[in-house]
C-alpha cells in the first residue's frame, strides 16, 4: 500500500507494534491535531491502516528518511 510523504512522516511518529495498534494511536491523536493539512494526512493514514494487513504493515519497517 502506497503512503504519501506526509502519511509516512506520521507513521514514523505514531508507529506502534501493529497496524491495529498504530491506528488506535493515530485515532487518539486526531483530537489534538488542529492543522488542516496534518489532520487530513492523519485521517488518510488511519483509513489506510484500517485496510492494511499486518504483513503489509510489517513491510513498512524502513523509517522515514526525508
Amino acid at each position: 500500500m502506497m503512503l504519501t510523504t506526509e502519511e509516512r512522516r506520521l507513521l514514523h511518529i505514531f508507529r506502534s507494534g501493529s497496524a491495529v495498534e498504530t491506528a488506535v494511536v493515530v485515532r487518539d491523536a486526531l483530537a489534538d491535531i488542529s492543522e488542516p493539512d496534518v489532520r487530513d494526512a492523519a485521517e488518510s493514514l488511519l483509513r489506510k491502516l484500517e485496510c492494511m494487513s499486518e504483513a503489509e504493515f510489517a513491510e513498512m519497517r524502513t523509517p522515514y528518511a526525508g
